[in-house]
C-alpha cells in the first residue's frame, strides 16, 4: 500500500483578503506555500482563475491533511469543496509545485472550461487529469514537457 495521498479541492478567493495588491499578495502565498510544501514532501499544483483556486495536494496522508486543513480554515478562502481524495500509487507532480493563472491571469475562455469541468459536485479529479488540465491551460509547450516528464 502507498504512503502517498493527494487531496484536490476548489475554493472562492476572498478578494479583500489579497488587497491592496492581488499579484503580490498570491506570489508572497505561493512563496510561502512553496517552502512549506517542500519541507513537508508535499508536490502538487495550483490553478487560479481570478477568483477561484483549483489545487492538488499530494504526499504523506499526514502532512496532506494537515496543509488542507490549514488551508480549509485560512480566512482568504470560501467555499472550501474536496473534489477528489485518496490514496494515489505516484506522485503525478513529481518534485515540482506548478500553478497557472498567477503571474499571468488565464483566459475568459480557460476560466470558463474550469468552471465547466466542475460544475457537476459529483465529478472526482484524479491527480493525472489535473496535471493535463494544467498543462492545456497553460499552453506553454516547455510547460507541457516539463509536467509530462515528470
Amino acid at each position: 500500500m502507498s504512503d502517498l495521498y493527494h487531496i484536490c479541492y476548489m475554493s472562492l478567493m476572498k478578494r479583500q483578503a489579497f488587497l491592496p495588491d492581488l499579484r503580490t499578495s498570491l506570489e508572497s502565498l505561493i512563496d510561502r506555500s512553496r517552502s512549506n510544501n517542500a519541507h513537508n514532501g508535499i508536490t502538487g499544483c495550483l490553478l487560479f482563475t481570478g477568483e477561484v483556486f483549483l489545487q492538488v495536494l499530494e504526499g504523506p496522508q499526514t502532512d496532506v491533511e494537515d496543509t488542507f486543513g490549514r488551508i480549509s480554515r485560512d480566512p482568504r478562502h470560501t467555499d472550501v469543496r474536496v473534489l477528489s481524495e485518496g490514496p494515489v500509487k505516484d506522485r503525478s507532480f513529481s518534485d515540482m509545485f506548478a500553478t497557472a493563472g498567477v503571474a499571468s491571469p488565464l483566459s475568459a475562455d480557460a476560466i470558463e472550461e474550469i468552471r465547466a469541468a466542475f460544475d457537476n459536485p459529483a465529478r472526482h479529479l484524479h491527480p493525472r487529469e489535473m496535471k493535463t488540465l494544467l498543462a492545456v491551460l497553460t499552453q506553454d509547450d516547455r510547460h507541457i514537457d516539463a509536467l509530462l516528464a515528470g
